[in-house]
């Protein structure tokens, strides 16, 4: 039925003008009929208004389909528990006094009010933008690129591969290459090489004093100016047998000494070894000899003879050059 909410009933008699009627007035009498009609006015009254069959159950509450029911409080409360009690959660949620985020949080099985964490923030329009790092601020490059912070700018930007550098789906790979006239490094599916031959050649004599060469110093690589690449000196050496650390250096002796060079079976100096004998001394001399059968040639001993010497004088200089296994050549202020 539909129900009304007004007051329906009206009174049908008057029974107050009764009593002004004299006694023994036929209408000073109240007829049964004037009560019926009464009692039928307040009937249809009672009839039109609600009685407590027509409050909603629980689960009409909950489903919120019935028409012909009414609801409670308790009836409210059924319907905000409903689904998860996501509407009474709501309810009890208190003023955060700040802006957050309505959301549901499943561990705990109920509605929670999330604040915004470090870089996200909400505008007065209603809209949640990001601000963390300058990730706001990127657009689509529109090609495969590195995400990079780029701490001199303060944000976040792209990293542009170089030459060389290539992103394949989810990798970054370096290209193979080949070498250059200013690059010698190969690189051919992950292994690296060398190709010196196709670098710009240069003549010996067309070097600047300030070029380098690249030199490997106990392991460590180093750069040697061609202007400093002159003989070490050893200085206070006496009589002794060249070994491999003499090769290229100048041997300064301060007196007598004999200075033997070595078979090569004891002592394998690199062919094109050369040592510069110096004597610093007004009066005594250097003898190089050439120890058993290795062969020494000068202008004393044109075509090389095995076992020989030769003197470096005093105050003099003389060059020692290996040319084969057993064979070297002396020249300078020497005598025989």
């Amino acid at each position: 039925m539909a129900w009304t909410y007004s007051n329906a009933y009206t009174q049908v008699n008057d029974y107050s003008a009764k009593d002004a009627l004299t006694t023994g007035d036929a209408e000073k009498i109240i007829l049964g009929a004037d009560i019926d009609d009464e009692l039928a006015a307040m009937k249809a009254a009672y009839d039109s208004k609600l009685d407590s069959g027509s409050v909603s159950s629980q689960s009409e509450a909950e489903t919120g389909t019935d028409t012909e029911s009414v609801m409670t409080p308790q009836g409210v409360q059924y319907w905000g528990d409903a689904n998860g009690g996501m509407v009474g959660d709501i309810r009890a949620l208190a003023d955060p006094n700040a802006d957050t985020l309505l959301g549901w949080d499943d561990s705990a099985g109920a509605v929670i009010g999330y604040t915004f964490g470090t870089g996200i923030a909400s505008t007065a329009g209603g809209a949640v933008e990001l601000s963390f790092l300058g990730l706001e601020d990127l657009t689509d490059p529109g090609d495969d690129r590195i995400y990079f912070w780029d701490d001199s700018a303060g944000l976040s930007t792209w990293l542009t591969p170089g030459n060389g550098i290539e992103i394949s789906a989810t990798s970054l790979n370096i290209t193979d290459q080949a070498a250059t006239t200013s690059n010698p490094m190969i690189l051919s599916s992950g292994s690296v090489d060398i190709d010196l031959e196709a670098l710009t050649t240069i003549e010996g004599n067309a070097l600047a004093s300030t070029d380098t060469f690249l030199v490997d110093d106990g392991g460590t690589p180093k750069g040697i100016e061609y202007q400093g690449m002159g003989f070490i000196v050893q200085s206070a050496q006496t009589t002794q047998t060249l070994t491999a650390s003499d090769m290229n250096t100048v041997m300064e002796f301060d007196g007598t000494a004999t200075l033997t060079l070595p078979l090569n079976a004891t002592v394998a100096l690199p062919i094109g070894s050369c040592i510069i004998v110096v004597v610093d001394h007004a009066t005594q001399e250097v003898t190089v000899t050439a120890a058993g059968s290795v062969t020494l040639n000068s202008i004393f001993h044109p075509g090389g003879a095995t076992a020989e010497s030769d003197t470096v004088a005093a105050g003099g200089t003389a060059c020692i050059i290996k040319t084969a296994a057993d064979e070297w050549y002396i020249a300078g202020d020497i005598t025989d």
